[in-house]
């Protein structure tokens, strides 16, 4: 007997019993489904987070109050840290011959408007000219601040393209005016367009010098340090020479550890593979779950077909077929059954996300792996049930098999 005629055998067998068969694969299906499905986003996630943090580079890092805190206990520890001054950015530019460009980002949200046209909820960031070295994406128009405007707390700003769309539509946002809390400030750079993380625009913002922030918020807001080293080689010495300072400008002792944090893109990519990795842990224990008691499922039905066709069985061992055939026959059944269920599961789950992701912006990636592992998975799964109930199928013996019902 060849590999088809068993498939078109147990194609026929299930067949013969379709919602049977149906409600057997449920269990298959809902396993599948939330280990295809996590998989392909947390996959997508994972690709979208490593292009994001290259695009900061391998000379960018971020010196910040918080730090990385391993546990809950570190970080209310680290929400007892002092503030990081915006003085700190330009100290360490002029004090660390590794570092190019440093950066005060002091952020908030409020309400911006330009006479009837207005955004709510907008992130207001303070900051200098340097932050325009922090990233590959810089201005699509205009300028950035001065440093006679920082000194001077100019009422000036940046906008990011969701605003210029908003609050400025089908006009040139370059000269124009908008109010913030009350403050008008003139526009005089347009941010081109960075897209969204995660389905979060990150062009909803306004950018001005962080002395005008601190003069219409006040001051004691979080505030990080952005840092550009000179090279990717330099960013060691640059890491080394900002940490130095920030140790003085906080008057530690040597002993002292640090009451601040440095962040790397390798180090921050290094806390999503950890997060990454237990979401996709949760999502293989309660896909395991459902797999679990979809090969239980299988396995009773199994038993079930095992008992209602004795009598076949009986005459195909009758007429010479050996166990070894019918143990073949009934675990191609199982397996076929599981592997309809794992197609059904797959196609839902990598077409679901592949949904999430036009409606959200979530990234999604349907790699061929993630499409073979649960395939395979769903195959092992009907293999490892259906063993016992092909066992105790081909150890009838024929003459007993014959006589059953009789």
């Amino acid at each position: 007997m060849t590999f088809l005629d068993l498939v078109q055998i147990s194609a026929t067998a299930l067949l013969r019993h379709k919602i049977r068969s149906v409600l057997t694969l449920l269990g298959i299906v809902i396993g599948i489904v939330s280990v295809a499905a996590v998989m392909s986003v947390v996959r997508g996630i994972d690709t979208y987070v490593a292009e994001l943090l290259g695009s900061i580079g391998s000379q960018g890092f971020v010196i910040s109050k918080l730090g990385m805190p391993g546990s809950e206990e570190e970080y209310l520890k680290a929400l007892r840290r002092k503030p990081i001054p915006p003085s700190a950015a330009e100290t360490i530019k002029k004090e660390c011959p590794s570092v190019s460009h440093a950066a005060p980002f002091a952020g908030t949200s409020s309400d911006v408007k330009h006479h009837r046209q207005n955004a709510e909820d907008v992130r207001i960031e303070g900051t200098t000219g340097d932050a325009q070295y922090m990233t590959e994406i810089g201005l699509e128009d205009g300028r950035y601040f001065t440093p006679y405007e920082v000194q001077h707390a100019r009422s000036v700003c940046i906008v990011g393209a969701d605003i210029a769309e908003k609050v400025f539509p089908g006009r040139d946002p370059i000269g124009k005016y908008l109010y913030i809390k009350g403050h008008r400030f003139t526009v005089i750079g347009s941010h081109a367009k960075m897209g969204t993380v995660l389905g979060m625009s990150q062009d909803s913002f306004v950018r001005i010098p962080f002395t005008a922030f601190e003069r219409v918020f006040g001051r004691g807001h979080r505030t990080n340090i952005s840092v550009r080293s000179k090279s990717p080689e330099s960013v060691r010495d640059a890491i080394r020479e900002a940490r130095g300072v920030m140790r003085r400008i906080r008057k530690l002792r040597v002993r002292d550890d640090d009451d601040f944090g440095i962040l790397t893109s390798e180090a921050l990519m290094e806390i999503w593979r950890r997060i990454s990795a237990s979401i996709f842990l949760a999502s293989i224990g309660v896909g395991s779950i459902s797999l679990l008691v979809g090969g239980i499922g299988i396995m009773n039905i199994m038993f079930v077909s095992v008992k209602e066709r004795t009598n076949e069985i009986g005459i195909r061992k009758a007429t010479g077929a050996t166990r070894r055939q019918i143990m073949a026959q009934f675990l191609t059944e199982s397996a076929l059954l599981c592997l309809i269920g794992g197609s059904i599961g797959v196609g839902i789950g990598v077409g679901g996300s592949k949904i999430l992701s036009w409606k959200t912006n979530v990234p999604v990636s349907a790699e061929w792996w993630s499409i073979g592992l649960p395939l395979a998975v769903a195959i092992a799964v009907g293999l490892f049930f259906g063993v016992y109930p092909a066992v105790k199928a081909a150890s009838l013996d024929p003459v007993d098999a014959l006589r059953y019902n009789q």
